[in-house]
């Protein structure tokens, strides 16, 4: 007799963990995440099988759920200034990035013209984590990583 009890049960909990589990968008309250971050990046070449290392220091606006993000890259000797790059944050502090990118400040004379495939920023504590995906005309498809600390 109590084996029905058992799959009674079980099957409530079946249907009240897939219920909890269907919502995919992240809910609860947005992280503050502006300030100054610094930090080091890595550029791989795919091409050629380079890394090219670098630092990068950005500022983080935010306005609700809509970031801004400024700053300037350093390698190869040089400087180079960050465009605006805008994106969307959700609850989890992933930023889903919606205009610019970190490439667009690539030297073009070096790799061509850049086409940002993929640009995200993720968010945790007082670090965030960047990581860039593009194609170039002369370097093929390049690939930014890096890990930054607010200051």
């Amino acid at each position: 007799m109590t084996q029905p009890w058992r799959r009674c049960v079980a099957a409530g909990v079946l249907v009240l963990s897939g219920a909890a589990c269907g919502d995919d968008e992240p809910t609860g309250p947005l992280p503050e995440v502006a300030g100054t971050y610094s930090g080091s990046f890595i550029v791989q070449v795919l091409l050629n099988r380079q890394a090219i290392p670098g630092s990068m220091q950005i500022v983080v606006e935010q306005a609700g759920e809509s970031v801004t993000i400024t700053g300037e890259i350093q390698a190869v000797g040089g400087t180079a200034e960050i465009p605006s790059v805008t994106g969307t944050l959700d609850a989890t502090g992933f930023l889903e990035l919606t205009g610019g990118g970190f490439s667009d400040s690539v030297n073009e004379e070096f790799c061509g013209p850049t086409r940002t495939l993929s640009s995200t920023v993720r968010f945790f504590g007082r670090s965030a984590e960047v990581s860039e995906h593009a194609d170039t005309d002369f370097c093929g498809r390049v690939i930014l990583s890096g890990s930054l600390t607010r200051l």
